[in-house]
């Protein structure tokens, strides 16, 4: 536990600072003074004296002011955090900033003893092995995006020892010197059951590499996720497929940032059955025929499927997981061929799309029907994406990004909610998140077709004026007639826009103190309009100052926990 100061300590230890600071100031007022006097001199001597005694009292300065500083800081609040919280503060700024667990035990004995005692911190670690580049780097940097850099012997030991039995995040680094096969053996052969997940980069793999590896059989029984960098080779490719496929039934994830994976995958002789989670970063060379189909054919019970940036759609070869999954999310992506495949969607519920490719010819409206999606997320510089679905049990609704002019979206928003189009359109039951760039009229009528919304958040670039036709129609007030009937009559009433409405919340990028006040009044209005009826709803919030359209494919893992 902490140490916490007694009220005697307390009381001596600001006794104690305020006679450094009398002693500090003293050593300030005679370094002035005899600065002053230094400027009157005219012989070298006397200026030579004057020059050393200024640095003694100015080195004596600094020892007093550090002191000062030690002692003040042993009544920060910091040092009365226990120690189990202190190292779940650490664990969460080393993840979260990248730095060295080492800075973090230069601070003081306490943290020290609490950072050598928390193995998490010691578990992420990026070992180079033989990286000609990287030679003379030191084996622990002070800043580690990949993890705790250890380039020998000493300082894997030393990681590895520290992390106790804490599964380890390792990043493999591999160069084409020389092999370190002692660096390989505490790593896999002696380490490789606490392999928890692991991301490769190999651009050469030497076959020394291979025959090190297959000598140590190496197994990796626990490990749950692995990646591919862009500069992977097919031989640590095809080396780590084979590992893994023998020695992991656990593995749930696979990411590849290389083109050459698939080409690796088509000719390997399994399947990886455990696999529910693939990413595919960058240009993994997706393309239609018989070896894609086939490399699919390995991972046949993928449940959640994250694309980037691919050239051509993984719906144009029907992969045979589309029966098992459960979330696809897709930015950059062309969706050729996704409405001949829906009736096979059957179990997918959350979709998360950004940046949709342009297409040739568009869909036609509401082919794409997905019975079973529940969560749609649109981030997209138009609305029109949105036309092409058909989502009968729709419940949550996302649609941001856009960058269309108000004649633009006034009409996407007119083609996609209308009359014609009445319980064929998405239409979120519960939740729909909406980015605005059609004028008033055009968004009012749009919410006529979304009667069964709870929760609207609005996202602006601005706060809305004072004569906001959205907002005024959501603080429409009953009738007398209906006010003179009772409380029995409000209970009744339900309001013209939104009637199940029962969160509303503005979020607007900038916006000045003066007019959210008029804003706010405008929020607390709808508020009381709606108090006491069958429309009433929780005090409105009004959020300023935040950036909101933001690409993140990440947002969909935050609707569907996997």
């Amino acid at each position: 536990m902490a140490h916490r100061l007694s009220r005697n300590e307390l009381a001596n230890t600001r006794q104690t600072i305020k006679q450094y600071y009398d002693q500090a100031q003293e050593l300030s007022t005679k370094i002035n003074n005899l600065k002053e006097l230094r400027s009157q001199a005219t012989e070298g001597h006397v200026i030579a004296d004057f020059d050393q005694t200024i640095t003694e009292l100015l080195a004596e300065h600094g020892t007093v002011r550090h002191l000062c500083a030690e002692i003040e800081s042993k009544n920060s609040p910091m040092h009365a955090l226990p120690s189990e919280l202190l190292s779940l503060v650490m664990e969460a700024h080393v993840r979260a900033n990248h730095h060295s667990p080492w800075a973090l035990i230069a601070v003081s004995r306490h943290w020290r003893a609490v950072c050598m005692s928390t193995p998490q911190l010691w578990s992420k670690i990026h070992v180079q092995i033989s990286v000609p580049w990287k030679t003379d780097a030191r084996s622990f940097s002070p800043n580690f995006p990949h993890g705790l850099v250890c380039d020998n012997q000493t300082g894997l030991g030393v990681a590895i020892a520290r992390s106790a039995a804490v599964p380890l995040e390792v990043t493999l680094e591999l160069g084409h010197d020389p092999l370190n096969t002692q660096l390989l053996d505490i790593l896999c052969g002696q380490a490789g059951y606490r392999w928890r997940h692991a991301h490769i980069i190999a651009p050469h793999t030497p076959l020394s590499f291979i025959g090190a590896w297959k000598k140590l059989e190496v197994s990796l029984p626990n490990l749950h996720t692995i990646g591919f960098s862009q500069s992977c080779d097919q031989p640590m490719i095809r080396l780590l497929l084979s590992t893994i496929h023998t020695t992991s039934p656990n593995l749930h994830t696979i990411r590849v940032d290389t083109g050459l994976f698939f080409s690796c995958l088509h000719d390997f002789q399994g399947q990886f059955k455990s696999v529910k989670y693939l990413a595919l970063q960058g240009q993994v060379a997706l393309s239609e025929g018989a070896a894609t189909r086939a490399a699919w054919g390995k991972l046949p019970r993928v449940e959640i499927l994250v694309l980037r940036n691919q050239d051509f759609s993984p719906f144009s070869n029907a992969p045979p997981f589309l029966e098992a999954l459960r979330a696809l999310s897709a930015i950059g992506l062309r969706l050729d061929g996704l409405p001949n495949v829906c009736d096979r969607l059957k179990c997918l519920t959350h979709v998360y799309l950004a940046s949709v490719h342009p297409l040739d010819t568009e869909f036609e409206p509401n082919s794409i029907h997905l019975a079973g999606v529940t969560h749609l997320t649109l981030i997209n510089p138009t609305y029109a994406p949105l036309r092409w679905f058909s989502l009968p049990l729709l419940e949550y609704l996302e649609l941001r990004g856009s960058t269309m002019g108000k004649a633009d979206a006034n009409d996407e928003i007119e083609l996609i909610w209308n009359p014609e189009t009445f319980g064929k359109a998405p239409s979120p039951s519960r939740v729909f998140h909406f980015e605005p760039r059609a004028n008033d009229a055009y968004i009012l009528a749009a919410f006529r077709f979304l009667d069964g919304l709870e929760n609207l958040y609005l996202y602006l670039d601005s706060l809305p004026p004072h004569d906001s036709k959205v907002l005024a129609s959501l603080a429409v007030v009953p009738k007398r007639k209906i006010v003179a009937g009772g409380p029995p009559a409000l209970k009744k009433w339900r309001s013209p826009t939104c009637p199940g409405l029962q969160k509303l919340v503005l979020i607007c990028k900038i916006g000045l103190q003066r007019d959210a006040g008029l804003v706010a009044e405008m929020l607390d209005k709808i508020y009381r309009a709606r108090l006491g009826t069958g429309s009433e709803l929780g005090r409105p919030t009004l959020l300023t100052g935040i950036k909101t359209c933001v690409d993140n494919k990440a947002a969909l893992l935050l609707q569907y926990n996997h």
